[in-house]
């Protein structure tokens, strides 16, 4: 049943693509079928990803809503076996945000520049220590946590959360409890400790095979759409089931 409703999500984002996005209107119009979308593609044709309607003056889009950007890394901190409830979890980030509370958690942002800049932080938050406490979860790029300016949040007792891309991930095997983050696409899964395999947010993600290729949909995004997404490393991987929790996941390919 839950592979029928997943498959039925699935549908009707593709659906709903063609009758209201350009981009995906012009694919279908012309060839019959919705070809993979590559970064750089989506990056060059990014105003006709937005669904007719929908799409906004760059000055006055407000950007992406928090609350959407929250869930996607809630559900992929607790697929990697990461609990959230009644803790902090701060994001490294090049951007700050203010924080929110939400699902029971206080979701907050570190700076990723240097070490000075922690006490900003903490004094706009109005954290009277140093930075993340014992409990805390810090959810950071491979590169920053190995970073100086950063170095002292992995020294400091919170549990680190590395988030790594499918094209890191086809080169070396994601760490077990680590994200599959893509920055252009967002929280898209992660790895849990007891198999080792990247599970798929399935709620918010479909994998399939398309001319021999793995290509994703994310079944809740709106603007941008995104429909049929290649990834940069989709090459190495392919959708399966995992052998031990029986859920959708990327399996690499021989």
């Amino acid at each position: 049943m839950r592979g029928r409703q997943h498959h039925a999500r699935y549908t009707r984002a593709v659906r709903r693509a063609v009758a209201t996005v350009p981009h995906y209107r012009e694919r279908y119009a012309a060839t019959g079928t919705l070809p993979p979308l590559t970064r750089d593609e989506a990056g060059l044709r990014l105003h006709l990803l937005m669904p007719l309607g929908s799409s906004l003056l760059a000055r006055r889009d407000p950007g992406r809503p928090a609350t959407e950007h929250l869930a996607e890394l809630r559900d992929a901190l607790r697929l990697a076996g990461h609990r959230t409830g009644g803790r902090e979890v701060y994001e490294v980030s090049l951007a700050l945000r203010d924080p929110v509370r939400a699902y029971g958690t206080d979701w907050r942002v570190l700076l990723a520049t240097t070490a000075d800049a922690l006490p900003q932080v903490s004094e706009r938050y109005g954290n009277g220590g140093p930075g993340p406490g014992g409990d805390a979860l810090v959810v950071a790029d491979a590169g920053q946590l190995r970073d100086p300016g950063t170095g002292a949040l992995t020294a400091a007792g919170p549990v680190t959360v590395e988030r790594v891309t499918l094209a890191a991930a086809a080169r070396t095997r994601p760490a077990p409890g680590s994200l599959w983050y893509e920055p252009w696409l967002g929280h898209l899964g992660g790895v849990p400790a007891d198999c080792g395999e990247l599970h798929l947010s399935a709620s918010r993600v479909h994998a399939r095979l398309l001319d021999g290729a793995t290509v994703l949909t994310l079944l809740r995004r709106r603007r941008p759409t995104f429909v049929h997404v290649r990834p940069e490393g989709a090459g190495s991987f392919a959708p399966a089931s995992c052998p031990r929790h029986g859920v959708p996941i990327l399996g690499r390919t021989p």
